[in-house]
C-alpha cells in the first residue's frame, strides 16, 4: 500500500499462526527428530485471522479485548516488529510505538546513554534526540539521575524514563500499549495530559488499555479484539458496550474482571493489613455485579454489591462494620457502616459473611474500598483490610462532571411578572 495520506493507518486482512511447542533450532541434536517430521498442523495458534480496518489522520482509537486475543500481536504488525502471517499494513508518515516500557535498557549503560539509544531506536535522529534529553529527564523527574548506572534505577523509575523517551517522540502515528498507569498519581496525571496533548496535535492514537474510562477521555473511537476477530468498530462508548454485552458480565476472560489495575485486585489475601489483635481476621473482600458473580467494571446507576468475609476466633457481639469508598487520586468518597444504617448484626462467631448492596452513582474512574470490623458503638476497631478491593466506573455521555450524579426532582414556576417569563 502506497500513497496513504500522512497520519493514516490500514490494515488490510491481517493473519498470525504461531507453532506451539518446541522451537525447532537446528543447533540441538535434540531437534532433529522433529526438523524430520512434518509440521504438526494441530500445534498451530491462529492468533489473528482476518482484521481488517482503517484509520483516519488525526484520529483517537482505543483497542480494547480480553486478555490473550491478540492485541500486542496487531501493534506489533503494525509496528513492523513482527510479520504477519496473511495481509498486509500500510501507514502514511512517522509510526512511533510505546510496547513494552522499561525492556530494552542495559545495565552497563548509564541512564543518559540508555535514553539516547532508546529514543534512537524508537525512531529519533541522534542530533533530536541530544536536544531533547533535558526534556526527557525533565518529565520523568529524573535530571540527578542521568548518569546514574541504569542497575541503581528502580522498577518506578525506569518505566517513567521509558514513558518520557515515548512522549517526547513527534510522530505521525503513535501506537501505546498499557502505558496509562505507569508510575505514581502525579506521573499518571502528566502523562494523560500529554497523550490529550498529542491528540490535539493531530497525532493519530492507537491506545491499547483496560483501563475502559480512560479510553472514553481520550478516544472517540473503538475497535474490539475478541477471538483474534474485530468483533466491533464504532463510536467507543458503543464498543464498551458491545464489549461488556459480550462479556456477558461474569467472570472468567470478561472485561468485568479485568478491566484496571484497581479492578484485578478485586480480592486481597489475609494478613497483617487485614488482622486484628483481638482474634478477628478480615480474609476476603470482593465486588460482585447484579448477578452475583464477581466484576470489576460497573456503570453509573448499577447495582454493585460488596462482599466482606471475616473469622472471629471468640464471640462478638453486635460488631460494627465498615466500608470506606477512595477515588484512585485518595480523594475521601463515602463511608458506609451498619451502624449509620441502623443495622443491628447480632452475635459474631466463626467465619461470618457480610454483603452491602448499592447503587453506584460515581462518574467514570477507578476506585478503591476498604474494610473494618470494629467494636459495637465504633469504639474499638478489632481488623481493618486497607485499599482491599478496587473497581472502575464507566459512565453515558453527559455525566462525566465531579464525582458522583447528583440527582433529584426539577421544578421551574414561571413569574408571568418576571424576566424569565414568555410571552
Amino acid at each position: 500500500m502506497s500513497g496513504l495520506p500522512r497520519g493514516s493507518l490500514v490494515a488490510q486482512n491481517l493473519s498470525k499462526v504461531y507453532r506451539v511447542g518446541e522451537p525447532r533450532s537446528v543447533f540441538s541434536w535434540r531437534a532433529l527428530p522433529s526438523l524430520l517430521r512434518r509440521p504438526d498442523a494441530g500445534r498451530m495458534l491462529q492468533v489473528l485471522d482476518g482484521v481488517s480496518f482503517s484509520i483516519a489522520p488525526g484520529e483517537c482509537v482505543g483497542l480494547m479485548g480480553p486478555n490473550g486475543t491478540g492485541k500486542s500481536t496487531l501493534l506489533r504488525i503494525l509496528t513492523g516488529i513482527t510479520a504477519p502471517t496473511g495481509g498486509q499494513v500500510g501507514h502514511g508518515g512517522r509510526v512511533a510505538a510505546v510496547l513494552d516500557l522499561g525492556s530494552g535498557f542495559y545495565e552497563e549503560l548509564n541512564a543518559r546513554e540508555n535514553t539516547l539509544l532508546n529514543a534512537q531506536l524508537l525512531g529519533m535522529g541522534r542530533a533530536e534526540a541530544h536536544e531533547k534529553l533535558d526534556e526527557i529527564f525533565r518529565f520523568a523527574e529524573l535530571e540527578g539521575f542521568r548518569d546514574a548506572p541504569m542497575g541503581q534505577y528502580s522498577f518506578g523509575m525506569r518505566l517513567r524514563l521509558a514513558f518520557s523517551i515515548a512522549m517526547a517522540l513527534e510522530p505521525d502515528i503513535l501506537l501505546l500499549d498499557e502505558v496509562m498507569g505507569v508510575g505514581d498519581l502525579q506521573f499518571q496525571r502528566r502523562s494523560a495530559k500529554r497523550i490529550r496533548e498529542l491528540a490535539e496535535r493531530g497525532v493519530t492514537l492507537l491506545v491499547v488499555s483496560h483501563h475502559l474510562s480512560d479510553l472514553t477521555r481520550i478516544c472517540s473511537r473503538g475497535l474490539l479484539l475478541q477471538g483474534g476477530q474485530l468483533r466491533a468498530d464504532g463510536p467507543i462508548q458503543q464498543t464498551i458496550d458491545t464489549y461488556l454485552e459480550l462479556a456477558g458480565g461474569g467472570g472468567g476472560n470478561s472485561v468485568r474482571g479485568e478491566a484496571s489495575g484497581a479492578a484485578r485486585e478485586a480480592i486481597e489475601p489475609a494478613g497483617a493489613a487485614a488482622r486484628g489483635e483481638a482474634g478477628v481476621e478480615i480474609q476476603q473482600v470482593e465486588l460482585a455485579g447484579e448477578s452475583g458473580l464477581p466484576q470489576g467494571v460497573f456503570r453509573t446507576g448499577e447495582t454493585v454489591l460488596l462482599r466482606l468475609k471475616f473469622r472471629t476466633v471468640g464471640v462478638l457481639d453486635r460488631p460494627m462494620i465498615a466500608f470506606s469508598l477512595y477515588r484512585e487520586d485518595g480523594l475521601y468518597v463515602a463511608q458506609a457502616s451498619t451502624e449509620q444504617a441502623g443495622y443491628h448484626t447480632g452475635t459474631c462467631r466463626g467465619e461470618v459473611d457480610v454483603e452491602f448492596r448499592w447503587e453506584c452513582p460515581l462518574t467514570s474512574g477507578a476506585y478503591r474500598v476498604s474494610a473494618a470490623v470494629w467494636e459495637s458503638g465504633g469504639r474499638t476497631q478489632l481488623a481493618q483490610a486497607h485499599s482491599a478491593a478496587g473497581f472502575e466506573v464507566l459512565t453515558r455521555p453527559g455525566h462525566e462532571a465531579g464525582v458522583l450524579r447528583w440527582e433529584g426532582a426539577w421544578n421551574l414556576r414561571a413569574n408571568a411578572n418576571g424576566a424569565g417569563s414568555s410571552g
